[in-house]
């Protein structure tokens, strides 16, 4: 890989820093799937493109993907307690 093929440092830090809020916003259930995909698409956009460069933002960069996936199971498992009641609701009134 060469420099040009690299991706500029303030994009870098820039999209480390977003990936960072989004992992945060993905902890909202439900909602949070969309931005917990945002922020995948981010790390994975400096991983594969940030170079020999040395990434300022990379533990808030490691942090947002943590939290993204996070919600992405914290949405999985409350999607499945709620089914799971739902349908002990739905044998008792039979």
């Amino acid at each position: 890989m060469n420099l040009a093929d690299d991706m500029p440092k303030s994009e870098m830090l820039r999209r480390s820093l977003r990936c960072f809020v989004l992992g945060w916003w993905s902890l909202v259930p439900v909602l949070g799937v969309i931005p917990a995909a945002l922020a995948f698409v981010d790390f994975r956009a400096v991983v594969l493109r940030k170079g020999r460069r040395w990434n300022a933002a990379r533990t808030r960069l490691l942090l947002g993907a943590l939290l993204a996936g996070l919600g992405v199971l914290l949405t999985g498992i409350i999607g499945t307690a709620v089914a799971i009641m739902i349908y002990n609701a739905m044998q008792a009134s039979w």
